[in-house]
């Protein structure tokens, strides 16, 4: 399998200190890559490296058949991506309107995803008039509304409580299964990134380099009984002990 992403020797400063000591790894194309490590080292900057919203001060990056719309990204600040003057179902419609879908074809792709997702709330009310959750779930549905062939998700399911993280993580299998995008997302709940992820990258404390890429083989789907198997524990207790090291706790 080819790599979607390779990240060689990344160098990047902030308030001139190094953030970065050589960040080096790959991520498969058509594969679930989740990024876990301590607060501060760097996760959300690296995503925005690699889409373009900031720059590195070296280091070589490939990304694989990047086009503008095959590519998305759920910000972490997701309020703040979301347009308070278009309500929800015009803000996951935008990335098709200016691809000039037509509106049968918004409409359809809008309720497709609607279902596999099971948003149970209004679409037609405005993002401020949602919960965070809720809001969490539009950025996530309008971020896959042109079938992204490559997904950055920066803490996806951070405003969900367990059992939705639990239903949209579900969801988002399914999807996966169907489209199989190549995903590289931040993850701050080591049990998330084990139950999505088939290589889960640790990273270091500052400056930041990869202290252990673990590789996660259990099979798709991943249902609730993967949560209490013996395997699933193992590679728990991995990516843990690799953080334990990482963040010298």
């Amino acid at each position: 399998m080819s790599n979607a992403i390779s990240i060689n020797n990344l160098r990047k400063k902030l308030s001139g200190q190094e953030l970065y000591a050589g960040l080096s790894f790959e991520a498969k194309a058509g594969e679930i890559t989740a990024i876990f490590g301590p607060n501060g080292c760097g996760k959300s900057t690296l995503l925005n490296i690699l889409s373009g919203v900031a720059k590195n001060d070296g280091g070589e990056i490939s990304i694989e058949n990047l086009q503008r719309f095959s590519f998305s990204y759920i910000f972490q600040n997701y309020r703040e991506s979301l347009l308070p003057w278009r309500t929800s179902f015009d803000n996951i419609a935008f990335p098709l309107e200016i691809q000039h879908k037509s509106e049968a074809f918004i409409r359809e792709r809008i309720q497709s995803l609607g279902k596999l997702f099971a948003t149970d709330f209004d679409l037609h009310r405005h993002p401020y008039e949602l919960s965070g959750g809720q809001q969490q779930a539009v950025a996530f549905l309008r971020a896959l509304a042109n079938q992204p062939t490559l997904l950055f998700m920066d803490e996806p399911f951070s405003a969900l409580d367990y059992e939705n993280s639990l239903r949209m993580r579900r969801s988002l299998q399914e999807y996966y299964a169907e489209h199989k995008p190549t995903i590289l997302f931040i993850s701050h709940d080591i049990e998330e990134a084990v139950h999505l992820a088939s290589r889960i990258v640790v990273l270091s404390q500052r400056p930041t380099s990869v202290a252990e890429v673990i590789n996660n083989d259990m099979s798709y789907p991943r249902t609730l009984a993967t949560l209490n198997s013996e395997q699933f524990h193992q590679i728990k207790n991995q990516v843990l002990t690799a953080f334990q090291k990482a963040a010298k706790l």
